[in-house]
């Protein structure tokens, strides 16, 4: 139980860090309007590549292929990266894939690589 707890204070921040580029950078109509002027403000680039990644579906290739890695592979780092990408993807427009990949990221972070290999030591009841 307590190896669970950085992975879910990891995937929080993620959730909360996507809520907040989404309702603070790329929601607003104000900042649509300013992006679209002529003399654009310099941070309108990176919000006109991450609206690009949203819409082009690569937030979700990103986070479906952590989550299969994470499945194969069994690593908590790739299930925490799966788990991570899920939490964003699920506030930032991608909430087929976003669930897909923390389902699979949680699936690998319940029960490790690490684990398994020690197989008949340890009986769970």
């Amino acid at each position: 139980m307590k190896s669970l707890v950085l992975p879910t204070l990891l995937v929080t921040a993620a959730a909360a860090l996507a809520a907040l580029l989404r309702y603070l950078v790329i929601e607003p109509e104000g900042f649509a309007h300013l992006c679209s002027a002529a003399a654009a403000p310099w941070w309108c680039a990176p919000r006109a590549a991450a609206i690009t990644a949203f819409s082009s579906g690569a937030l979700a290739i990103a986070a479906v292929g952590a989550g299969v890695l994470a499945i194969v592979t069994r690593r908590r780092g790739a299930g925490g990266a799966a788990a991570c990408l899920g939490a964003a993807g699920l506030v930032l427009y991608t909430v087929e894939a976003g669930a897909v990949a923390l389902l699979l990221g949680l699936l690998a972070l319940a029960r490790p690589r690490e684990r398994q290999a020690r197989g008949g030591g340890e009986q769970e009841a």
